[in-house]
């Protein structure tokens, strides 16, 4: 099982290629880029900045209102975010079938978002500066849900 990501309202052109190639590098099902009005990236930007990863990789941009509609039913959704309620990462189970949410580089995720999310997660970080780039955090909790794949199971791979 492989798993879906969900970015919402990612403004920097660098960080959603990132994010395509994280998706490119395991193999994700699908990347939803959730956005209320057209971002206005060009697709060359988009192909440069995920060095040929969005062209390997499923990729739509689509509103938060029809993201209910397209995530599986089968999924979890998690968001990766710094809430309350939100535990760490590598202290909660993750699910097999997951759809990772990540938010927007200054705001987080919108609260209409992390409403479909069944679960938060954070991930602990003891130096001075408290957070994280969103495409590094994603990298993070995206390799810790493959490497507890690969434990629990024979893995992808």
């Amino acid at each position: 099982m492989q798993p879906v990501i969900v970015a919402d309202h990612i403004q920097s052109p660098m960080n959603v290629g990132a994010i395509l190639r994280l998706a490119a590098n395991i193999h994700a099902t699908k990347v939803w880029l959730v956005y209320k009005e057209d971002p206005g990236f060009r697709s060359y930007k988009i192909k440069s900045t995920s060095s040929g990863a969005s062209e390997k990789t499923d990729w739509e941009i689509i509103s938060p209102e029809k993201l209910p509609e397209v995530l599986p039913a089968d999924y979890e959704v998690v968001a990766i975010e710094t809430t309350e309620d939100a535990q760490n990462i590598y202290q909660t189970r993750l699910p097999e079938k997951i759809a990772f949410v990540v938010g927007n580089e200054r705001y987080g995720i919108s609260d209409e978002l992390l409403r479909l999310c069944s679960q938060k997660v954070f991930i602990p970080i003891p130096g001075p500066i408290s957070s994280l780039n969103v495409s590094h955090a994603l990298g993070i909790s995206l390799f810790e849900w493959l490497r507890r794949q690969i434990n629990e199971t024979t893995g992808p791979f």
